[in-house]
């Protein structure tokens, strides 16, 4: 039952990457035909930065879950994969709503994101230094 249910969750996290990437590729082409023009410098910057955060860890998202059997404990590749997902919506997500809604009531979730992402990465490098 323990090994169905991992597999279950590992698919879940493979799911949700895929889904993440696809977002990622639809705010990127959205961007790159004819919107950028709307934006200033400034917010096309973000923007960009935005992007290419949301992919790297959409796809660290996708390898941690593909690789998973390299983990001892699957405690951590779950914990790593949550810190991903959270820091892509607080911190791609804040940055997405300021840009292209002007919404910037969500710019404390931002380095909340950032911090999330930080952690996933220093679990991974802990977690694999350990051995």
């Amino acid at each position: 039952m323990i090994k169905h249910t991992a597999f279950f969750m590992i698919n879940i996290w493979i799911r949700i990457s895929a889904l993440s990437v696809l977002l990622c590729i639809l705010v990127g082409a959205y961007a790159s035909h004819g919107i950028t023009s709307q934006f200033t410098m400034s917010n096309l910057n973000i923007y960009w930065t935005t992007v290419i955060y949301h992919l790297f860890h959409s796809i660290g998202l996708l390898f941690v879950a593909l690789f998973n059997n390299s983990f001892k404990k699957q405690f951590y590749v779950h914990l790593i994969c949550i810190c991903f997902l959270l820091g892509i919506i607080f911190f791609c997500g804040s940055l997405y709503l300021l840009v292209l809604k002007n919404i910037s009531i969500y710019g404390f979730l931002t380095p909340l994101g950032g911090l999330a992402f930080i952690a996933g990465w220093i679990i991974l490098l802990v977690v694999k230094f350990k051995g």
